[in-house]
């Protein structure tokens, strides 16, 4: 059956993660699915033998690596089950439910409503409906899906159409309040509506509109003309919180077109979103290196981890370490501020390159930096020049048969007894979770990056290039893999955590 969302309800906080992470990619995977005839093409589990995903790709004429991407969320999510032979069917609410035609006929009518919904804040400043190939009263559609009862035939189909439709409707909503200034305007207390309306530049029935449908997510509450935040919503955004989600929605809102055209891309990898493609990529990653830099606090904590961690069987005093793909450089800096002997080299674009050394600058370790812009997908790193070589969240962006390419110019530029040093989201060995690392690599696959594996397949990559020595230790929110050659002591532990960032 449908996987349960929990069995306590999620608090505002967990909640507005999500819609600024995944909600949109949960609608798009689900709208995507129905449209290229994936939940037809799949036997009903205990009706017929299940299929590959090799099986499923041919049945509706897309890529295996599309497929690929849908098919592992769908089956973490309880809606596609798969066999220890990794044998894929369709269980039987959801089978049920998609075969009920009224049902059937609200999902085709809402999976319509993508492109429409994109110009929300448009609506939200005219009141009026919107010219889109048709007429759109995008205003009214908000109000029908969050604020109409509609009747559906099982509590499993309600909770599926819920991640359907409004999964992205939520996401937007933050976006276009976040844009109009909205959230801004009521963190510094109550505000009547003329003055929000000023402030905002919104129609009084865009306003009311985006107000009610916030009051029903439970973010604000309004008495007369006056709204303010939810005391819990007042509580979770205080401070420099509400600045940070406002960011993470922002970065999500450049996913939008490709979400909505995501079928060209599962049927015939053609990538509306390119980070293969320079002028995109350097676009891309220019506008979000304050994103980056957001987070460098608590990614700092873990890559101190990782320095002391590896400092228990390996000297870092005059370590020469290479930090590959380093973005905010908060992985070579850790290993800089934990010993100030060791020598960090921070290898990025240029364009990236420009805000690590403002962070490793701010954290007094210029006297131990060194700057190296390059290409990452052909770079010669060299010849036994290192102990340490970091891939902090790199080899997500790489596709996989480039990988044998990456890990033998790593091997090479490794001392004998170097350790490679790989922070990533890694998979169980089912690869049908967990569930936050397989969005992630939904939205690699959707911008033409790479896979996300599990241990045995990068232990199996990296034995290939003489690596033969692996382990996988769990860090919070990712995992860290090292490696290296027959004979080097590798740590199977972590380290305590740091008592503070210094």
């Amino acid at each position: 059956m449908t996987a349960p969302r929990s069995a306590t309800p999620p608090s505002l906080a967990q909640s507005l993660h999500f819609w600024a992470r995944n909600a949109s990619n949960e609608s798009a995977l689900l709208r995507t699915s129905l449209s290229v005839g994936l939940f037809d093409a799949l036997p009903v589990e205990g009706e017929g033998a299940p299929i590959t995903v090799q099986q499923l790709a041919e049945k509706v004429g897309a890529s295996v690596r599309g497929v690929r991407s849908l098919v592992e969320l769908l089956v973490c999510l309880g809606l596609v089950r798969m066999d220890d032979a990794r044998g894929l069917a369709l269980t039987r609410p959801v089978a049920t439910f998609l075969a009920n035609p009224q049902f059937r006929e609200r999902l085709q009518e809402a999976s319509g409503w993508w492109g429409p919904m994109g110009r929300l804040e448009e609506a939200v400043e005219t009141g009026r409906r919107l010219s889109h190939g048709g007429c759109w009263d995008v205003l009214g559609l908000y109000w029908h899906i969050f604020l109409e009862k509609v009747p559906s035939p099982s509590p499993e189909a309600e909770d599926f159409f819920d991640r359907f439709a409004r999964s992205a409707a939520r996401t937007w909503l933050l976006v276009t309040a976040g844009r109009l200034g909205l959230l801004e305007q009521l963190s510094t207390g109550p505000k009547d509506e003329a003055a929000l309306l000023a402030a905002t530049g919104a129609s009084e029935r865009g306003l009311r509109t985006v107000l009610d449908v916030l009051a029903h997510l439970g973010i604000t509450r309004t008495e007369g003309t006056t709204s303010t935040f939810t005391e819990e919503a007042r509580q979770v955004l205080d401070g420099k919180a509400l600045p940070y989600l406002l960011r993470s929605f922002s970065v999500s809102a450049q996913y939008w077109e490709a979400l909505e055209r995501l079928e060209e891309t599962v049927r015939h990898e053609r990538f509306i979103l390119d980070l293969k493609d320079p002028e995109v990529s350097q676009r891309f990653y220019a506008d979000n290196s304050n994103q980056i830099t957001a987070v460098f606090a608590s990614h700092f904590q873990l890559s101190r981890r990782a320095a002391a961690t590896l400092a228990q069987v390996k000297p870092l005093a005059g370590a020469q370490v290479l930090d590959i793909g380093t973005g905010s450089g908060v992985w070579g800096v850790a290993f800089a501020r934990t010993e100030p002997t060791a020598h960090v080299t921070y290898f990025d674009q240029e364009v990236v390159l420009e805000q690590a050394r403002r962070n490793v600058e701010q954290l007094k370790a210029l006297g131990q930096a060194r700057f190296w812009p390059g290409n990452l997908f052909t770079q010669d790193f060299g010849e036994a020049a290192y102990d340490f070589i970091i891939l902090p969240q790199v080899l997500n962006v790489l596709r996989p048969e480039t990988l044998p390419d990456m890990f033998r110019r790593v091997a090479r530029a490794l001392k004998p007894d170097g350790i490679l040093v790989i922070a990533e989201y890694v998979l169980n060995e089912r690869r049908d979770g967990p569930l936050d690392h397989l969005y992630f690599g939904f939205r690699r696959f959707l911008t033409n990056e790479g896979d996300l594996l599990s241990h045995s397949e990068y232990a199996a990559l990296l034995a290939d290039v003489g690596l033969t020595a692996t382990v996988c230790l769990p860090l919070p929110t990712q995992e860290l893999v090292l490696a290296a050659r027959p004979g080097v002591n590798l740590p199977t532990q972590l380290a305590p955590p740091p008592r503070a960032a210094a």
